[in-house]
């Protein structure tokens, strides 16, 4: 039998996070990206690392349950193994912007592909990762996306779904002040994944695989997300 790690490190990567940069996109409310130096060869310091300043929602991130659960698991309480298992790509660049989209979309999926099951990890595409610039150039990113509709993660809360994710900036539609889509997943401890990118790269199904840091007491968490496939 293939040992494990030699049947991951054989499959191809794709690499499903936008870079940590100064001046990237982040909800407007949240702190910016921000690096400096914090010791350096030039500065005489023998070796060179440095400060990084940032929310815990910057970049390609989870949600814990405490982001909008009051109570709920902050990340450091999250089983990581929630966020490692079969990778699906459900396709809804489709969707008008501002709209949701939902069962019906879903189940078309599903019509094309087969069954979503209990543990399985969904993935929409949007298109929205391709908005993605750095400022001045942020704003088409930072509005008018679509989202996943109440009813619809209803729907795949009940197939057992345990993370959902979205090449967006929110997985609830653009302007929906209710989040009902978060209170919905976050409230039955499952997991949101946000800003994935390179989703146009991606297969209908593959291995998922994000770590987030442990945080104590963290809403949420940087990762370090891929997909890896067969060749």
């Amino acid at each position: 039998m293939t040992p494990l790690w030699m049947q991951l490190r054989n499959s191809k990567l794709i690499e499903l996070n936008h870079l940590h940069q100064v001046s990237m996109p982040v909800w407007p409310t949240h702190p910016k990206f921000t690096v400096a130096d914090n010791e350096s060869y030039q500065g005489g310091d023998g070796n060179y690392n440095c400060q990084l300043v940032m929310g815990d929602h910057c970049g390609t991130h989870v949600d814990s349950p405490s982001h909008f659960i009051e109570g709920g698991k902050t990340i450091e309480q999250i089983d990581v193994r929630q966020l490692i298992g079969r990778g699906l790509l459900l396709d809804m660049r489709s969707t008008a912007p501002r709209t949701t989209f939902g069962v019906e979309e879903i189940q078309k999926w599903e019509q094309a592909f087969g069954q979503i099951e209990a543990n399985d990890i969904v993935i929409f595409r949007t298109g929205w990762h391709e908005k993605w610039a750095l400022k001045p150039e942020h704003s088409a990113f930072l509005q008018d996306w679509p989202g996943l509709s109440a009813e619809g993660a209803t729907y795949l809360i009940g197939k057992g779904v345990r993370v959902f994710g979205t090449d967006a900036l929110s997985l609830d539609a653009f302007g929906n002040e209710g989040n009902p889509v978060h209170l919905e997943v976050l409230g039955n401890d499952k997991l949101i994944i946000e800003n994935l990118a390179n989703l146009q790269l991606l297969p209908p199904r593959f291995t998922f695989i994000a770590l987030p840091l442990r945080i104590a007491h963290g809403s949420a968490s940087p990762v370090r997300a891929i997909a890896l496939i067969e060749d």
